[in-house]
Order: C-alpha cells, then sequence, then structure tokens
C-alpha cells in the first residue's frame, strides 16, 4: 500500500497547480501519490502536462466532470481515489513535504493510537496576490506531542479562545488522516467523507469529535499559499472576498446552504468574514450532531468584536460591525446582542512592514524575498527550521 496520498483537487487555476505538481514530481521519495481532481472549464492543460510531458507514475488525473461540481464533491472524489495509508488535501497554490510520508511512519510507532496528525504551517504570498505589504510567515519550533481532544473540542465548537478563529489546525486540509479514521467519519456522517461547503473546517469538527488520538508537529511540513485567484486572497482584499462568496454560494446550489436559520447571520454583503464563514460551519456541524454548545453565545460576541478589530477602513469597521449586529439580534431572540460591544474603529499605525521574530514565528517582508512560489519558499525556510533529516531521525536539536 502507498503509504501517503496527497490530494490536490483544482479548478480553473491550472498554472498554479502545474507549478505545485512540479514541485512534489520533484521528491525522489516513491512513498507517495498524488491524485489531481481536475474541476475546471478547459482539461487541456492538466491532461496536456500530466498524461503527455510529465508521464509519473505516482500522479493520477480525475479528469473534470460534464457539469462543473461543488467543491465539496471534488474534494469527495478525490479520497475516493486514494490508495494511501495516510491523506491529506492541499490547495492548488499550496506545498507539502513528500517527506511526510517516512515522517508518518515515525509517528506509527512513537504515538501508536495517532489517527490523525496536525502541523504548523508556513504561509505565502504569491508574486501576484500581494496588494499591500505581505508577511510570509515561519514557524520556528520543531517539537510533537499528542493533543487533548478536550481542549481543541472547547476552541473549536465553543471557541473557548474568544479569537476571530478558533486555534485549530487539526484537519485533512494540510493535515494527515489515517484512512481508517476517514472510513469511520464516513460511517459516522452522512455516508460521505464531506458534506458541508466550508469543506476544511467542516473536516476540522469530524476529525475532532472522531480522531483517537491527535499528534502536532510544531515543525511545518507544508505553505499555505495564496496566488491572485485563489479563495485566500479574499483575507487581503474585501472586494475578492465578496467575489469569492458570490461564486462559491453559486456552485455550491443544491447542496448544504451556507445560510441556516439557527445562526442568522449573512455571509453575503460586504460585512462577510473569515470569522462568519467559519463559525456558519461549527455550528452547522454541532446543531447537526448534537454537540454541546455550552458557552459558545458569550464566546462568538468577544470573537466577532476581535473580527471588528481587524479592519484596515472604517468602511470595513462598519460593514463587519452592521453584519455581526444584525446576526446578533437575529440569534436565538437576541439573547447575545448586548454582549456585542465592538470597540471603536482605530485604523492600523503599520501594516506588515518589519521582518522579524514573535511567538516562534519568523515573519519576513515578501517584497524582499526571492522565493516566487510555495515549494521554493518552503527551501528557503529550511535553512531556519529543524532539518526533515534530523526530524526523521528523532534529533532534538540542531547546528547552524
Amino acid at each position: 500500500m502507498v503509504q501517503l496520498s496527497i490530494c490536490l483537487p483544482t479548478r480553473n487555476r491550472q498554472s498554479y497547480c502545474i507549478e505545485t505538481i512540479k514541485a512534489l514530481a520533484a521528491s525522489e521519495s516513491r512513498g507517495f501519490e498524488v491524485i489531481v481532481a481536475d474541476n475546471s472549464d478547459d482539461p487541456g492543460p492538466l491532461d496536456a502536462f500530466l498524461n503527455k510531458q510529465l508521464k509519473d507514475g505516482r500522479f493520477r488525473l480525475i479528469p473534470p466532470a460534464p457539469a462543473v461540481l461543488p467543491m465539496v464533491n471534488n474534494w469527495e472524489r478525490a479520497v475516493e481515489q486514494t490508495e494511501g495509508r495516510w491523506i491529506t488535501v492541499i490547495g492548488d497554490d499550496d506545498f507539502v513535504d513528500p517527506r511526510l510520508s517516512e515522517l508518518t511512519r515515525l509517528f506509527e510507532v512513537k504515538y501508536r493510537d495517532a489517527d490523525a496528525i496536525s502541523w504548523e504551517c508556513m504561509t505565502f504570498q504569491w508574486p501576484d496576490n500581494r496588494p499591500a505589504p505581505t508577511l510570509a510567515r515561519i514557524p520556528l519550533a520543531s517539537g510533537a506531542s499528542i493533543l487533548s481532544k478536550q481542549a481543541l473540542a472547547d476552541q473549536l465548537y465553543r471557541w473557548s479562545e474568544r479569537k476571530r478563529h478558533p486555534g485549530v489546525g487539526v484537519g485533512i486540509y494540510h493535515g494527515a488522516i489515517k484512512r481508517s479514521l476517514m472510513e469511520r467519519v464516513k460511517q459516522s456522517y452522512g455516508g460521505r467523507y464531506f458534506e458541508h461547503p466550508n469543506v476544511d473546517w467542516e473536516s476540522s469538527c469530524k476529525v475532532v469529535s472522531t480522531a483517537r488520538a491527535i499528534v502536532h508537529s510544531q515543525r511545518p511540513l507544508s505553505v499555505l499559499g495564496a496566488c491572485a485567484a485563489s479563495n485566500s486572497a479574499a483575507t487581503v482584499s474585501r472586494e475578492t472576498m465578496g467575489t469569492r462568496l458570490a461564486t462559491f454560494e453559486t456552485e455550491t446550489t443544491g447542496g448544504i446552504s451556507l445560510n441556516q436559520p439557527f445562526f442568522p447571520f449573512r455571509l453575503a454583503g460586504s460585512g462577510a468574514s473569515l470569522c462568519l464563514s467559519i463559525a456558519t460551519t461549527t455550528t452547522w456541524f454541532c446543531h447537526t450532531y448534537g454537540i454541546d454548545l455550552a458557552g459558545f453565545g458569550a464566546n462568538f460576541a468577544h470573537a466577532a468584536m476581535d473580527e471588528c478589530r481587524y479592519s484596515h477602513t472604517r468602511e470595513e469597521y462598519d460593514a463587519k460591525v452592521d453584519c455581526f449586529a444584525r446576526g446578533f439580534a437575529a440569534w436565538e431572540g437576541g439573547r447575545w446582542a448586548a454582549m456585542f460591544k465592538p470597540p471603536a474603529f482605530a485604523p492600523p499605525k503599520t501594516i506588515n512592514q518589519l521582518s522579524g521574530v514573535s511567538d516562534e514565528t519568523l515573519h519576513v517582508r515578501e517584497a524582499e524575498l526571492g522565493p516566487t512560489t510555495p515549494e521554493e519558499f518552503y527551501r528557503f525556510a529550511e535553512h531556519v527550521i529543524m532539518p526533515m533529516d534530523n526530524l526523521l531521525a528523532g534529533t532534538k536539536v540542531f547546528a547552524l
């Protein structure tokens, strides 16, 4: 059996996807496979590259269906085609180290009950997605440990951290899930691997609920890339956020709606935010599958206030406040409305101007960087983090 399956769902971003494929193909490891699930309007570019140019047996292409698939269905068919003992999903503008296949073997021995692996991620904006100064992120720590499922549940379902989004990076997206766990997820939740349109956070909810043990690596193993055509680009552009949400809603028609009556916050319009997108997913999961939500109302009011703090303009701030205020007024008869007291708008004084280290993370101004792809950035970052060979050998320290 293949040790690791890397799923690469893609839609109409063929040039980025081909760069990611090239980066993975450069690995000499034979312990992994890559499933490219093409959901593009034009099947030609990826077919020509994979079947006529690359011709690498580790890569398999699933061609587009007769009609465009919702993202959740494209992810579903990608995982269905995997043969690996462990499975991960990344975006077509991201990168994951194929040596993860070897790390899963090590963790299987060291943490025998572990059926899910999470890790810290580097972040990188492609050169075409820097409308304002941006900072790349390199986590510097290298330890590994079993996570508390209770703590994860409090953070993810009940938003106990009271931040603009839960600090939970557990799930199949930029995480590795054992096949046996994915099958338990399928048996326990709707007969599918994935149900909700917000697939990555839905996966986190199900993994936290179902996993036997989750091991977390502080050493980063992948790069969250964001090109101009990605959904992630919405985090640096309000206009892009609106466009992506409109397209997303159109292409998921017929599935589970992003807007649910038991959580009446609207994702349409200028007040939409990543905070709301995640909350609609976690509340859907808890409501659907009977997860205890005690404490969520008060915690989410604080999370909404935290989201409002991250506003670059007065217009953006006013739109967020209005969106949250309307939602709190309609939610559970306005039970939590009085707790939503957003701070006064304060424009950011400095936006991503300084490189430096904070909380064991190196932040680097991307305007100064030479790397132009997530894989190049990962190789650049490897000069300041624990070498993978040392990690696989169980070495605790390394010298520069």
